[in-house]
C-alpha cells in the first residue's frame, strides 16, 4: 500500500476543494436558511461533490482515450490549471466569482427545503466551485497512478474523507467564518494556493518525465511514469 500517495492524493484534493476558503461563498447562498437547514445543505453537498468526484476518477481515463488523450498531454494541462488555481489562491481570491443567487422556498421539512435549495445552488457552487476544472484534473491524474485494486479502492476512501472534511467545514462554516475573520480566511486559502502550486509542479515534472524518459532525475519524479 502506497501510504504517501494516499496522503499526497488527500492533501491535494482537500487542497484543490479548498473548503475554508468557499465558506463566505457557500455562507452567501444559503444565509437566509435557518441552521439546520444549512446543515442538511452541507451534507447533501458533500454526497454530490463525492458522487461527482468518484464517477470522473473511474471513468476518467477511458473519457481520455475516447477523445485520444495521452496522459502525458492530459499530466501537463492539469498542472498548468491547477498552477492557475494555486496562483489566484495565492493572490487571496476565490477560484470562481459567487453569482446567480436565489432564493428557495421555505415549505417542507428540514430536509425538503435543504434538497430544494441544493437544487438551486448545485451549480454554481456544487460545480465548478468545488467539482470543477482542477479539482477534476487532480482526481484523473492521481487515478493514473493506481495499480491495483486495494488502491483503488483506498484511492475512493481519500476521495469520500476529503468531501467528509468539506461537508463538516460546511456544516459548520458560520462558526469558522466567525472565528477566523476575513484575515485569517485569506491565510488559509494562501496557504492552499501555495501547497496547490507546488502539487501543480510535480505533475509537470512526471510529465515531462513520461515525454524524456530518463532524461530528469528519478528521485524528483513521484511514482512510476
Amino acid at each position: 500500500m502506497e501510504w504517501s500517495l494516499l496522503f499526497n492524493a488527500f492533501i491535494g484534493i482537500l487542497a484543490i476543494l479548498n473548503p475554508i476558503g468557499n465558506v463566505p461563498i457557500f455562507l452567501e447562498h444559503v444565509e437566509n436558511d435557518n441552521p439546520n437547514v444549512q446543515r442538511a445543505v452541507a451534507v447533501l453537498m458533500s454526497v454530490s461533490m463525492f458522487i461527482m468526484l468518484a464517477v470522473f476518477f473511474v471513468f476518467g481515463t477511458q473519457i481520455l482515450n475516447l477523445f485520444g488523450i495521452t496522459l502525458p498531454a492530459f499530466r501537463l494541462a492539469g498542472s498548468v490549471i491547477i498552477l492557475i488555481v494555486g496562483l489566484r489562491m495565492l493572490q487571496g481570491k476565490s477560484k470562481f466569482d459567487a453569482g446567480g443567487i436565489e432564493t428557495a422556498s421555505a415549505q417542507g421539512g428540514t430536509f425538503s427545503q435543504a434538497r430544494n435549495r441544493l437544487s438551486h445552488i448545485v451549480v454554481p457552487v456544487a460545480m465548478p466551485l468545488f467539482v470543477g476544472p482542477g479539482s477534476i484534473t487532480t482526481v484523473v491524474l492521481y487515478a493514473e497512478k493506481v495499480e491495483t485494486f486495494p488502491m483503488f479502492l483506498m484511492m475512493l476512501l481519500v476521495l469520500f474523507l476529503a468531501t467528509v472534511v468539506v461537508g463538516a467545514c460546511l456544516a459548520v462554516s458560520r462558526s469558522i467564518f466567525d472565528m477566523l475573520g476575513t484575515n485569517g480566511t485569506q491565510i488559509v486559502i494562501r496557504f492552499m494556493g501555495m501547497i496547490l502550486c507546488a502539487i501543480a509542479m510535480q505533475f509537470m515534472i512526471d510529465g515531462i518525465a513520461q515525454l524524456l524518459p530518463g532524461v530528469l532525475n528519478s528521485n524528483f519524479i513521484h511514482g512510476a511514469v
